[in-house]
């Protein structure tokens, strides 16, 4: 099997976690034209990274179609434990789950609760991500523009494109030198409230013969303060399509709500977190 470039790690890993979207995108706007937004991007950047490192752990009810859930709209309850999310699967395309299918999906859970190590391999891609966005926040940079674009709902906005003499000398930053968006912040607390990429021309590795990355390609998401020290996104969409080392093909595609976001115990055992999800 052919090894793994970066940017297939970037699109297919990074780009499914939404901590991984939100960390590489601050990485890739975190030298600006100016010096006031540099360090307005700068503090949001390392405010991040430290949430990550003490993060606490959340119950939401997501609703989310996916290529996951087969492009059927899925309501699950979600627990986050130490291991990864418990998700709950409670209903398909607005219907319930009948009798059958909620007691299928409590054997797959009491399953899971049973053999821990399971799960763990389940959600290791997941932790994954986390680890992978937090190195590409401290070590990737790259000078774009950013123009103030006013406020919404109490977040500084601007719009955001790379310098004209941008050079990227990686794969991410390859397909970052074809970005353009708009991104705000939160002023009082520095953090990130809303994210909205697009992909503005196609990305060629090879010249196409180790694969690319379509033009049209878009990822946003909404963040939810939760507390005072506290975000989670509450809005997640990412629509994403290539193709790596001409066999693997990409295709990011997800739009996911979550709503009743609430924190819940860091130290949430596996068997707590299956019970904290029952309907």
């Amino acid at each position: 099997m052919p090894p793994r470039l970066p940017i297939l790690q970037f699109c297919s890993a990074s780009l499914r976690s939404p901590g991984g979207r939100v960390a590489f995108t601050l990485a890739l706007l975190a030298a600006t034209a100016l010096p006031q937004e540099t360090s307005l991007i700068e503090k949001v950047a390392a405010n991040e990274v430290a949430a990550r490192q003490t993060r606490p752990h959340y119950f939401y009810v997501s609703e989310e179609r996916s290529a996951r859930t087969g492009g059927h709209l899925w309501k699950e309850n979600v627990a986050e434990t130490t291991d990864g999310p418990l998700r709950r699967l409670i209903a398909i395309d607005n219907r319930p789950l009948t009798a059958d299918e909620a007691a299928a999906e409590q054997h797959r859970i009491d399953a899971l609760v049973s053999n821990p190590d399971q799960f763990l391999r389940q959600n290791q891609a997941h932790k994954d991500d986390e680890d992978r966005a937090t190195q590409l926040l401290q070590m990737l940079s790259s000078d774009f523009v950013l123009t103030p674009n006013g406020e919404a709902n109490g977040c500084l906005r601007f719009n955001f494109q790379p310098k004209p003499n941008f050079r990227p000398a990686s794969y991410q930053e390859r397909v970052a030198h074809e970005m353009e968006g708009t991104i705000s912040f939160k002023k009082a607390e520095d953090r990130l409230c809303t994210l909205d990429a697009t992909i503005v021309r196609p990305v060629e590795f090879g010249f196409g013969m180790l694969g690319h990355i379509d033009q049209g390609g878009h990822f946003s998401l909404a963040r939810k303060q939760v507390d005072a020290g506290n975000w989670k996104s509450d809005h997640i969409s990412v629509h994403i399509n290539g193709r790596i080392l001409m066999l693997k093909s990409l295709a990011q595609d997800q739009d996911a709500i979550r709503t009743g976001i609430r924190i819940v115990p860091k130290d949430l055992t596996l068997a707590q977190a299956a019970q904290l999800t029952r309907p």
